[in-house]
């Protein structure tokens, strides 16, 4: 971003959504490492110092989309958290969490002195562009099963549905549409991330001081304490609920399989009052055996990873081969995945920048980098923090240029 003060084009709120591990702008860990930003600095303080209203909640890190998209709902609205009726007895879970007293965003849905309707911009990187998808789909179509399930005085406003226009763009950044194949490829690493991260940060750490600095918000399970309260240390050891929180589905790992991914896809309708963009990420290359191997420059970690997804061709969640267009990858992120829904109206964005239409995803051309790359928090993050502020700042031009 500019570091000249200007004047936004738009009252419009951004909204910056986290991914699969990631945290918010209330956890301790985001003053010192931003996740929108990372080496180059916080995006949301340079927004806001230009006069720009963002915000970048903090939400569930290894929920499922469903249940993110019911925290983000109430830390926007300044709200408790409602979950469903059907939703919870579904999976068993409690049906109400954590309350925000304070809106994230003030006036939401209501009409501004200068006549026009507030409205938000939903960006979301990662496991955040399911969240994005999650809320936008269900503030225009809300939910039949809760609606079914629920007294109309008890129902969630999110259930009701018709607040479609209530988002201006969803914007998915390196988000695996179609599911990504890193969570089959890793194998037996896959269980060792699952006890460090529902174990370890959640419950163990989740209901210490700690959980003020990093907290993975499983209040819906008991297995973490809320955050503003006191922390419940007799939680520490609950396997029986964290076993219940394992076998569920209703976790950040199920809906990025390709299973689960398949199962959003089909529940996902695309938002006809919101623009809609995708932004794919590739930091692979092609091997002369048609498998493909990650850059020198990629993060470390996602070289580990990005390389056992280039030579990946057979996906057990789905129990089919996959074709060769899945090995392009970004360490976490399949690009063919990413770039749209294969389910859904999309366009080439350079084809329709000129007359862009809502409900229909602008596929914006490939973005060169790992995973975590475009978010500032990578190698070249660090190198050439001016990269990201660049790419960061051409994103925001482009949403609060629209209609």
């Amino acid at each position: 971003m500019r570091k000249n003060k200007k004047t936004p084009k738009t009252t419009d709120t951004f909204v910056f959504v986290h991914g699969m591990l990631g945290f918010g702008e209330e956890e301790s860990i985001y003053k010192i490492a931003p996740y929108w930003g990372g080496f180059s600095g916080s995006l949301i303080k340079r927004m806001r110092r230009e006069g720009y209203d963002a915000c970048a909640p903090s939400f569930g890190s290894i929920s499922s989309a469903w249940d993110r998209a019911c925290e983000l709902y109430a830390a926007l609205t300044g709200t408790r958290v409602d979950y469903g009726a059907a939703h919870a007895k579904k999976y068993g879970h409690a049906r109400y969490g954590i309350t925000y007293s304070i809106p994230q965003v003030s006036r939401w849905g209501e009409i501004l002195p200068n006549g026009e309707k507030k409205r938000i911009h939903l960006i979301g990187h990662s496991f955040g562009g399911a969240t994005v998808r999650m809320l936008s789909h269900l503030m225009a179509y809300g939910s039949e099963e809760e609606r079914a399930a629920t007294p109309e005085d008890e129902l969630s406003p999110l259930f009701a549905g018709g607040k479609g226009d209530w988002i201006k763009s969803v914007t998915a950044i390196a988000g695996p549409f179609n599911g990504t194949t890193v969570i089959d490829a890793i194998g037996i690493l896959v269980p060792t991330l699952k006890v460090i991260s529902f174990f370890g940060f959640a419950n163990v750490l989740g209901n210490t001081p700690f959980r003020k600095i990093y907290d993975m918000q499983l209040t819906q399970w008991k297995i973490t304490s809320d955050r503003h309260g006191r922390a419940r240390l007799f939680r520490i050891g609950h396997l029986g609920r964290i076993k219940k929180f394992w076998t569920s589905h209703d976790d950040c790992f199920w809906d990025l399989c390709l299973a689960g991914a398949h199962e959003l896809n089909a529940f996902f309708e695309s938002n006809p009052d919101a623009y809609q963009f995708s932004i794919s990420t590739d930091s692979s290359k092609e091997k002369k055996n048609g498998d493909y191997k990650m850059r020198a420059s990629t993060l470390f970690p996602f070289i580990i990873t990005g390389n056992m997804m280039g030579k990946y061709d057979y996906d057990r969640t789905m129990g089919q081969p996959l074709g060769n267009e899945w090995k392009a990858n970004d360490g976490c992120s399949n690009t063919f995945s990413a770039h749209h829904p294969d389910d859904e109206p999309w366009v080439e964005y350079e084809d329709a920048k000129g007359n862009l239409q809502k409900g229909v995803w602008n596929a914006m051309p490939v973005y060169q980098g790992d995973h975590m790359d475009v978010v500032g928090l990578s190698v070249r993050g660090a190198l050439q923090p001016g990269h990201t502020r660049k790419f960061l700042k051409n994103l925001i031009t482009v949403l609060e240029n629209l209609d």
